[in-house]
């Protein structure tokens, strides 16, 4: 679902660059940018609190459409992309991380969508590059969902961030991301604006998300299986009957994160019984992978 960029329709897009000693692949995040064919955007670099030379390489690039703001301490990640929001003036918001980057006309296929004005968010699939192999894959070979998709979301989440063009009012409407969130905050807020907007998705990846052993969500099972917990108790999803309904999903995302740390734990026992009990699905597979085969073995099948 791709619509031709051919309008007068022209609102200023302001790109999130949220950054943290992200000084070595910054470089080229910031070329895709400047690289667009859609030219009606400002970048708001959020520095925050970088001791490298991330503010060094930023300066290098003399465009009055990137533009510079210091965090004046170091917080988490969610409260620093509602603060770089804070400072942006776009009617639309795009995010991206410093080790990710775009295809050239990324933003040119997708803000046509926006003269829908029920339209809260357009995003694409995506290749994820590995760093230490330098290979490429498809991010969802399944065709990704458009319409009012929270069912679909909860089921099988299939949104990642960089990809994401967004409405500022849809995002003022959920009074931006949870900043109590380290990993899921990015999942919290799109779930909560599938309640009132309708998503468009552009099948053709648009991004390509970095891979490599730095990476913060491949440290952080442990938190992100806490941050889960938290969500299926949080005010703003359970007494949603919208949302309510669906919490099984995530409750099945919960005991499947469990297991992965069993086995990690070598709690071998404990890790079957929940294996024996999950629901028939690609997850189960996977899980049945990590216990029998070496993980060397894994890692090389997912390229890392």
């Amino acid at each position: 679902m791709v619509a031709l960029n051919n309008s007068v329709y022209k609102p200023l897009i302001s790109i999130i660059v949220n950054c943290f000693n992200g000084e070595k692949y910054l470089k080229e995040s910031l070329l895709s940018i400047l690289k667009q064919t859609y030219s009606n955007w400002e970048v708001i670099f959020w520095d925050n609190q970088s001791s490298d030379n991330s503010k060094k390489i930023f300066s290098e690039f003399k465009d009055k459409r990137f533009k510079y703001f210091i965090s004046e301490k170091h917080t988490p990640l969610y409260e620093a992309r509602n603060n770089a929001i804070q400072n942006s003036k776009g009617e639309l918001i795009a995010f991206l991380d410093t080790d990710d980057w775009w295809k050239e006309d990324k933003l040119e296929k997708q803000v046509s969508f926006f003269e829908d004005n029920k339209v809260g968010i357009v995003y694409s699939n995506c290749l994820i590059f590995f760093e230490k192999s330098k290979k490429t894959k498809i991010f969802s070979k399944k065709i990704l969902s458009s319409g009012y998709i929270t069912k679909d979301l909860f089921k099988d989440y299939k949104v990642s961030i960089m990809t994401v063009l967004l409405r500022r009012i849809a995002y003022d409407s959920a009074s931006g991301f949870n900043s109590k969130y380290n990993i899921i905050g990015d999942f919290d807020l799109i779930i909560r604006l599938s309640n009132n907007w309708k998503f468009v998705s552009i099948q053709e990846p648009l991004a390509y998300y970095r891979i490599h052993n730095d990476n913060f969500s491949l440290k952080n099972e442990i938190i992100e299986l806490e941050e889960f917990e938290n969500l299926i108790e949080d005010s703003k999803i359970i007494s949603d009957e919208n949302l309510r309904p669906h919490l099984h999903y995530i409750n099945q995302r919960i005991i499947f994160l469990k297991t992965v740390k069993y086995i990690n734990d070598g709690k071998f026992m404990k890790a079957i019984k929940n294996i024996i009990y999950f629901p028939i699905n690609f997850n189960k597979i996977k899980l049945i992978m990590y216990i029998f085969l070496p993980k060397k073995l894994i890692k090389k099948m997912q390229g890392l």
